[in-house]
């Protein structure tokens, strides 16, 4: 339990239950536990000026309660976006294509268009990348077949291409992907 002790915050908490109570109320619902009935109508009845006094007396005490179990889901929600977002701001950087940002991150051509002009400065589209020397290409294909060994019959991750990216770091996404896709039907 985290107890609210500044008045405005406590103000604020009271009158979101006093909104609460009088949606409950129209439904026909208890209150919620921890108060009677005659408790919930009493604050339902105070008056502007009167719900201010009581924020701003010690009593009622006045916490709030964190689910653990949903809070280290918002937790882990959140890292797992971050990590999203540097993820795809990292491809972007490093010239990935926008076909392979849309199949990879599962995000719209136009949201690839606003974070390409976010992340880069510029909206415009790469060309078609110039292909390496056929020695390169043979060790980008060994590497990508080390990479994606026993995953066949998954589709590819951004983690594969990263792995991939950090084997050769001079070549841009969009040659490491029409490296990897040279003879696919």
């Amino acid at each position: 339990m985290i107890e609210i002790r500044d008045p405005q915050l406590r103000l604020l908490m009271l009158a979101h239950l006093i909104r609460q109570l009088q949606e409950e109320g129209a439904r026909n619902a208890p209150p919620p536990a921890g108060l009677s009935e005659q408790q919930a109508d009493e604050l339902r009845g105070l008056t502007s000026n009167e719900l201010v006094k009581l924020a701003e007396m010690p009593d009622p005490r006045v916490a709030i309660s964190i689910d653990v179990g949903s809070f280290e889901h918002g937790l882990r929600q959140v890292d797992y976006l971050g990590k999203r977002s540097r993820q795809l701001e990292y491809f972007i950087r490093h010239g990935a294509t926008s076909s392979m940002l849309t199949k990879l991150f599962k995000i719209s051509s136009a949201d690839v268009t606003l974070k390409r002009r976010l992340f880069t400065g510029t909206a415009s589209s790469l060309r078609r990348p110039s292909m390496p020397a056929h020695a390169i290409r043979e060790q980008i294909q060994a590497l990508w077949f080390e990479i994606r060994k026993g995953k066949q019959r998954e589709p590819e991750r951004a983690e594969d291409y990263e792995q991939l990216h950090s084997g050769f770091p001079s070549q841009t996404f969009a040659t490491l992907y029409a490296v990897v896709h040279e003879f696919d039907d």
